[in-house]
């Protein structure tokens, strides 16, 4: 799973320096837009105020476009083709987002048995696994496991360290119980 973490962590960089320079980006073109305004505002010196305030306007709705639309195709590079993608890079990609896929697929349908989102709703709480499932790691080495399917087939089971067999879960009462029998040291009930 380390690559995955990797690679979240990657996307998770890039989208804070996207972020960062769109906002710096925007910044530049309101200060443009500003500056463009105050210029022609001060240029207009003896002209009636209305029509003053609406050269300013003018004048920096001009000074701000012309600085968006040179940031634009500052950025933009249309005569750069994308680098393929080697067939290992394709398939790290893959399954990568294979594994975020399953946490976020894990995330989304457990509503079935956490409404309130306040345990299993978070995606970044489950561990995507290159199969399409899913873990939430409990407490006691015991954990949830998701398995998509059909609507009717999709489950949440509850795997005990030492169970043979993995225990369907209805409800987080059900979940409760059954760690609770793991802190008791006892056996695990399959009929909970």
């Amino acid at each position: 799973m380390a690559p995955t973490a990797r690679s979240q962590t990657t996307r998770r960089r890039t989208k804070v320096v996207t972020f960062l320079a769109n906002s710096f980006s925007v910044l530049f073109t309101l200060t443009a837009a500003a500056a463009g305004g105050w210029i022609t505002y001060a240029a207009t010196v003896g002209a009636d105020t209305t029509w003053r305030a609406a050269a300013a306007g003018i004048g920096g709705l001009a000074a701000g476009a012309g600085h968006a639309v040179t940031s634009a195709a500052a950025t933009h590079h249309e005569d750069e083709a994308p680098t393929p993608l080697s067939p290992a890079d394709v398939f790290d990609r893959l399954a990568d987002a294979i594994c975020a896929d399953a946490a976020q697929r894990a995330a989304t349908d457990s509503w079935t048995l956490d409404r309130g989102s306040e345990l299993l709703g978070s995606a970044v709480e489950w561990e995507g696994e290159k199969d399409g499932t899913a873990r939430y790691e409990l407490a006691f080495d015991a954990y949830v496991l998701y398995q998509p399917g059909p609507v009717p087939e999709t489950a949440f089971r509850f795997v005990a360290p030492d169970s043979d067999e993995p225990i369907v879960l209805t409800s987080l009462l059900q979940l409760q119980e059954l760690l609770q029998q793991l802190a008791d040291g006892d056996a695990i009930q399959t009929a909970a």
